[in-house]
């Protein structure tokens, strides 16, 4: 096996000195981590703001998960942490910074590299299962309609933790993950928001 080419990926501290250099005022937040189960298996989700100065009406919004357990031995335990330095990363990649081919930072294309997976047990049998098993017909959302469903969700000021919230207020059920929805219902919470 071939092991990647990382010669053109840019590293997370090395994209945040960039940045700095070229706007000095940037600010970034991160939102507080999330746990988020999709079939039976848990991520940790953070949600990264890049400003480049006080003013910045667009700024750069990213998301990213991270399985839990890791499944390297760069991952694992530190799960969180490698979220948010792939966030920033992608954040800051959104601005330019540090991009070549890619937007991935050599931070998570390092993670990734194949090595022996930790072993992922589900916490529990009863879990919501969003992508069912493979007699499942439902249509679920595209990556797209739940990009656009978080970008309305951040324009309406609706954080990470009200989101699931707002949908299943507006769906009328209780889902425990965004990628539960199907793409009706998906549709349905895009028009929501836009109104």
């Amino acid at each position: 096996m071939n092991a990647f080419n990382l010669g053109d990926y840019v590293d997370v501290p090395t994209r945040l000195a960039e940045a700095l250099k070229r706007w000095p005022d940037l600010r970034v937040q991160e939102t507080k981590p999330v746990i988020v189960v999709v079939d039976n298996q848990l991520y940790v989700e953070i949600s990264c703001t890049v400003w480049r100065d006080q003013a910045d009406l667009k700024p750069s919004v990213a998301y990213c998960w991270e399985p839990i357990p890791g499944r390297t031995p760069y991952t694992k335990g530190s799960e969180m942490m490698n979220a948010s330095t792939s966030c920033l990363g992608r954040a800051l990649g959104f601005l330019g910074m540090g991009i070549g081919k890619s937007i991935a930072s050599r931070n998570e294309v390092q993670a990734r590299q194949p090595g022996p997976l930790a072993e992922v047990k589900p916490i529990r049998e009863d879990l919501e299962q969003p992508f069912g098993d493979t007699t499942d017909t439902k249509q679920y959302a595209s990556p797209k309609q739940r990009g656009m469903i978080r970008a309305l969700a951040f324009e309406k000021k609706i954080g990470t933790t009200q989101l699931l919230p707002y949908i299943n207020k507006v769906l009328d059920n209780k889902y425990s993950s965004i990628e539960a929805l199907s793409k009706q219902e998906a549709s349905q919470i895009i028009e929501s928001l836009q109104t």
